[in-house]
């Protein structure tokens, strides 16, 4: 996903990013235990089979855990199979549901750390080890989350519950009859679902973790939307997501009816409720605070900023490293503009060589075909987001291909983020698409690719960082020349970088609004009290959010660095590191720097 960062002028601040695919995965903090991918109720434990050798007891731990997870609700395996009816699904609800202890989530982990712990890890073979690393990495990463009070971002409008359900909804693939009759199931589960998320914000508050006045104004925005049946976003969806069942027109318009009863009758009373809900809690929430003024809230975002980037790097280390970034960025920035005094004028008035979405794209797969490894002939659906999801600060997502249908690639554009600037709508394209997300995704799948879980438990911060460096690629793809497609982005980044020093100042060190405001005036000249409350706003309400991005670029840059003596080409270079797929950039830097072998 891509998020909006400072653009246009230095002295102004937007932002860019991007929604990790999926719904498979859609909670950064907790893979097992946020809604959606819940805390795991199962039926039955699932015990590792009686394995002949060392390898084929770490399949079955590897394939225990996938499964483990699919088993949590019907909604995992739907999104992870084109063709879920081949597999049985749990009786969980389909929606999964919340957990306040994550007992249940312990259990799964605990289990799948035991399993690996039988296997003879130096019997494995070099896939296998690799796969075993990332287990290992994820697995006490979550476990460590299960010991930490849940400050998990209920209501955040970037990465909270709500607009993860919207995308959940709106983007169920309905590819037969039975697809329809599962979709009628999950709506009619959204009443349940959003009583738990009234009783998981009830449990925060509990333990003094209370939504501020800015998350439920954001999280009212789209009351109206949600409460009236025209031009709702889940009945529009429904009705393009259905053609692609090849039902004739008296069955689709029968189901199209059903659909329509179940969001008068259930799924639009519930969310009239829930808003309500939100409304009569709404008057007694106060300003926005980050994690450091919670208990234990500094050890949750030093894990969270583990987790989101993929380093060991703790909050301190990372202010220091990007603020590193940020001074030399801006040195390089005021070199080129003493050079050109234009310069700022000259990238307000870039224009890309094509302004149409699909264009963009085949343009962009041809040229990444000519510099990067080859993945063949790939198809994709692009679309726009209705207004009702239209998420503030959001580009544009990536939606990745279920595993039996790897044709299955979903690109969705937010027209009210992107505006009619051609230029970041072409970096928002190569973000996504080629050579971003989409090309990254199935050249992992065709050519590395061996086990399910691999899809579940990879790194934000690596899968941001090859999407935003390859952005600075398609700018010189665009006709732009070096030294003003290298200012045009690192004007962009530069903005990412603050915001995610911003971010680790409101969440581990407790900023306000001197502090924001004094850090900020010194890179970007004065800014008034109101921008700089939005800041906080925004990093109190989804902490860590913009890590991936910043981190995830520089390092990603800082490791092709240290790469580039051991190949013969950059083609080469760019192999070995998208056959790692996700995996992050502690275990990255071992496989892929030779003097840091694992």
């Amino acid at each position: 996903m891509r998020l909006l960062a400072f653009r246009k002028r230095l002295t102004i601040f937007m932002m860019k990013g991007d929604f990790m695919f999926f719904l498979k995965l859609h909670a950064k903090q907790f893979l097992l235990s946020t809604a959606l991918i819940p805390s795991l109720a199962l039926t039955t434990t699932v015990k590792v089979h009686a394995a002949s050798n060392t390898e084929d007891a770490f399949d079955n731990a590897a394939n225990t855990f996938f499964w483990d997870i699919m088993d949590s609700s019907p909604i995992n395996l739907h999104y992870s199979f084109s063709f879920p009816e081949d597999y049985k699904p749990s009786d969980n609800p389909p929606l999964g549901s919340f957990s306040e202890t994550f007992t249940e989530t312990a259990e799964i982990l605990n289990r799948a750390k035991e399993n690996l712990s039988a296997v003879e890890y130096n019997s494995l073979t070099a896939k296998q080890k690799q796969v075993y690393q990332l287990m290992n990495h994820y697995i006490d990463i979550n476990l460590e989350y299960c010991t930490l009070p849940d400050y998990t971002s209920t209501l955040g409008p970037m990465s909270g519950i709500l607009s993860t359900l919207n995308t959940t909804i709106t983007e169920y693939y309905l590819l037969s009859e039975q697809d329809i009759i599962n979709y009628l199931d999950v709506l009619r589960d959204i009443p349940r679902f959003l009583n738990d998320v009234v009783k998981e914000i009830e449990h925060q508050e509990s333990i003094g973790y209370v939504p501020s006045l800015y998350a439920f104004e954001q999280a009212l925005e789209n009351k109206d939307a949600m409460t009236t049946l025209e031009n709702h976003p889940y009945l529009e969806a429904f009705e393009s997501n259905v053609s692609e069942t090849g039902l004739s027109d008296d069955v689709v318009n029968n189901y199209t009816k059903q659909v329509k009863t179940v969001l008068t009758d259930e799924v639009l009373p519930a969310f009239s409720s829930f808003y309500e809900t939100l409304e009569n809690k709404k008057a007694s929430a106060g300003e926005s605070k980050g994690l450091a003024f919670y208990d234990q809230g500094k050890e949750y975002y030093e894990l969270l900023v583990r987790d989101n980037t993929g380093t060991d790097m703790t909050p301190l280390e990372l202010k220091d490293y990007l603020t590193d970034k940020l001074t030399q960025g801006l040195m390089n920035l005021s070199q080129s503009y003493s050079y050109n005094p234009n310069l700022l004028n000259d990238l307000d008035s870039l224009t890309a060589p094509k302004t149409d979405a699909d264009a963009i794209l085949q343009t962009l797969n041809q040229k990444a075909a000519e510099c990067m490894p080859d993945i063949g002939d790939t198809t994709y659906t692009l679309s726009y987001l209705p207004e009702a999801l239209q998420v503030p600060n959001n580009l544009a997502y990536y939606l990745s291909s279920p595993l039996d249908n790897e044709s299955r690639n979903i690109i969705r554009i937010n027209p009210s983020e992107v505006g009619d600037d051609s230029m970041v709508l072409w970096t928002t394209m190569a973000h996504e698409g080629y050579p971003g997300h989409l090309y990254q995704h199935q050249y992992f799948m065709q050519n590395s690719f061996e086990y399910n879980i691999e899809t579940l438990i990879g790194s934000l911060g690596t899968s941001e960082g090859w999407a935003y460096y390859v952005e600075k690629l398609s700018l010189e793809w665009a006709g732009l020349d070096e030294a003003t497609a290298d200012a045009y982005f690192t004007n962009m980044i530069l903005g990412m970088a603050a915001l995610s020093v911003v971010d680790i100042g409101v969440n581990y060190e407790g900023w306000g609004i001197e502090e924001t405001s004094n850090f900020l005036t010194t890179y970007y000249g004065e800014l008034d009290k109101n921008t700089c409350q939005n800041f906080i706003d925004t990093c109190a309400n989804d902490p860590g959010v913009y890590l991936p991005y910043s981190v995830g670029y520089y390092k990603t840059e800082d490791l092709f660095e240290q790469m580039a003596d051991g190949y013969s080409s950059d083609k080469n270079m760019y192999a070995a590191y998208l056959k790692m797929g996700s995996m992050p950039f502690t275990l990255l830097e071992k496989y892929l720097i030779p003097d840091n072998s694992i």
